[in-house]
């Protein structure tokens, strides 16, 4: 699964998720986007670029209406590879991400 780190996803997370096989890219990362990008400006790319936006800021993102996927990781204490396991998990039974809002936590 190919997916874009919001700013303040763990690089823990980004780690395992890639380690796990996924394509992952951090907005930071990104010269079009950068630490400042705005959320529209994240959504515009990873519908673009066919990616799924992995973030932990649940008010603004599930907002959008149209997206390639939205999922939600958790801020808390949950261990990175608890995380890759659960979007393991949501990949294998969810084949297609559009426009879905998931929450990691729910597939622990």
């Amino acid at each position: 699964m190919r997916l874009l780190a919001d700013v303040h996803v763990k690089t823990a997370y980004i780690s395992a998720l890639r380690s796990e096989g996924h394509a992952v890219e951090r907005v930071v990362d990104i010269d079009t986007l950068g630490p400042t990008a705005t959320d529209s400006e994240i959504r515009s790319y990873a519908q673009a670029e066919g990616a799924v936006i992995l973030t932990n800021d649940t008010k603004d993102f599930v907002a959008f209406d149209t997206h390639s996927g939205i999922i939600i990781v958790p801020q808390t204490e949950v261990t990175a590879g608890a995380v890759a396991g659960a979007i393991n998990r949501l990949e294998r039974v969810v084949t297609d991400l559009a426009d879905l809002v998931l929450y990691a936590t729910n597939w622990l």
